[in-house]
């Protein structure tokens, strides 16, 4: 049950930005072998000149970043870490994203911190 943020630039058309949410979703349950129903998505449009990121950074060719960050808890290895990085940037690229504008982070934590509703079950 990952909790998705997506920051992107306010000139991404809504539609496009709901293709990049799913897009995301897909990488999420290619890579790391989650339900699709275990979706967690907040999109944060922002003015572009909100989104800094070093154009070069480690020999990058950025143009209009697309972060997302990845709140989940601590159960995958680096090799699964790993295939979702590669899936979302790959479903994103379909999307019409360059690989060099994703940036992806991920926060880790345990089953004792979250809440998923009176109704969640807790390990």
């Amino acid at each position: 049950m990952p909790l998705v943020t997506i920051e992107i630039a306010d000139t991404v058309p809504e539609e496009t930005r709901f293709a990049y949410a799913e897009a995301v979703n897909a990488g999420l349950v290619e890579g790391l072998g989650m339900d699709a129903e275990d979706r967690f998505q907040v999109i944060h449009p922002l003015p572009a000149s909100h989104l800094v990121a070093d154009p070069h950074y480690l020999g990058g060719d950025r143009r209009d970043v697309v972060y997302v960050r990845v709140l989940m808890v601590r159960m995958y290895d680096k090799e699964t870490k790993a295939a979702m990085f590669e899936a979302v940037a790959r479903r994103l690229e379909a999307e019409g994203v360059r690989p060099d504008d994703v940036f992806i982070a991920i926060t880790e934590n345990t089953l004792d911190d979250w809440y998923p509703g009176a109704r969640g079950e807790r390990g």
